[in-house]
């Protein structure tokens, strides 16, 4: 149940940030390039945070060494994936640099909070275990 909520809180974020654009891109009042800034900054911290959940459940079932090659060897891909997307998306593009930028690394720190939640998560339920 806690779980639940936890999950819960940690989407409302995202959800309505998403949700908030869209409006306002629907609704007009914000025009075409400022909306793909703001779609393109969240997916691009949302696929990076996919992914670092990814290798943090592949690595917490191997012993400490493997985990943190995993982990930490994911994060320096990571950050790799994100700058050569954020070139990508800022050359060929039609974004405005200050709204994407401001929500890639907004998402990108939030994300990064959650991450470090999962883990922590995790590490006491296996404390827990053991005892």
């Amino acid at each position: 149940m806690k779980r639940n909520k936890i999950f819960l809180l940690f989407s409302i974020i995202p959800v309505v940030f998403v949700l908030s654009i869209a409006t306002l891109f629907i609704a007009e009042k914000i025009n075409p390039e400022i909306f793909f800034s703001f779609f393109y900054g969240f997916i691009f911290s949302t696929i990076n945070f996919v992914l670092g959940v990814i290798s943090i459940h592949y690595g917490f079932e191997k012993s400490d060494k493997l985990f943190l090659i995993i982990v930490f060897g994911g994060l320096v891909l990571r950050l790799f994936l994100m700058f050569i997307l954020i070139v990508i998306a800022l050359k060929f593009l039609f974004v405005s640099l200050n709204s994407f930028i401001f929500t890639t690394f907004i998402f990108y720190f939030y994300f990064l909070i959650v991450e470090i939640y999962i883990l922590t998560q995790k590490k006491n339920l296996i404390i827990k275990t053991k005892q």
